[in-house]
């Protein structure tokens, strides 16, 4: 902290300020922003973002800045709980502020909100794939899209269960149905499922 450099080389937090300007470095997005390091210091993953004894860098800068950086990247918007586990570090009343000001659109999916970037197309990407983040339920008729996806992974493997083409397009593609809705959606179409293949025995 600025206050253990401060008096370790016995001079004036503006004077360390102004030595750290030319040297650069990260300031915490979490502990208030109290935190700084220098810029060989982190080892940011794949989103920018180091953590170190509990303390969190982000090289997109601010908590803000990182929230915002990460959901303009996600293809279905991120909730609160998947931004704070990205984080470690609670983000719920930041993303309420950021709606609130408009920086932020949000769309409610089952209990929760998802929060989606306002530019477009990107929002309109992020409310379609969000409509088929639902969370997997028997009752769930598949949505349109869904159901497009279901066909085409079932044309790519026909061979695959239920089982299996639910789980493929939670892998692959993201989206989360259950394998009774998809049971229903060829029943409902009058689509003949090929017979699974047996699976052999040991």
């Amino acid at each position: 902290m600025l206050a253990d450099l401060a008096q370790a080389l016995g001079c004036a937090l503006i004077t360390v300020r102004r030595l750290l300007k030319p040297i650069g470095y990260f300031r915490s997005y979490t502990h208030n922003a109290k935190w700084y390091t220098l810029p060989a210091s982190p080892q940011f993953n794949r989103e920018g973002i180091w953590h170190h004894r509990g303390i969190g860098f982000s090289k997109h800068g601010s908590l803000t800045a990182t929230i915002l950086y990460l959901v303009a990247r996600s293809p279905a918007g991120l909730s609160a709980r998947e931004l704070a586990e990205k984080l470690q570090h609670p983000c719920h009343a930041v993303l309420t502020h950021l709606h609130k000001d408009a920086e932020l659109d949000r769309v409610r999916v089952a209990s929760q909100f998802r929060y989606l970037c306002t530019e477009q197309p990107m929002n309109r990407r992020q409310r379609e794939q969000s409509a088929v983040q639902q969370p997997p339920s028997p009752s769930t008729p598949l949505s349109a899209q869904a159901a497009v996806l279901v066909l085409v992974e079932y044309i790519k493997n026909p061979e695959l269960s239920f089982e299996q083409l639910a789980d493929n397009l939670q892998k692959q593609r993201n989206v989360a149905v259950a394998a009774e809705s998809i049971r229903r959606f060829f029943a409902e179409q009058s689509l003949k499922k090929t017979p699974e293949t047996p699976t052999p025995g040991p």
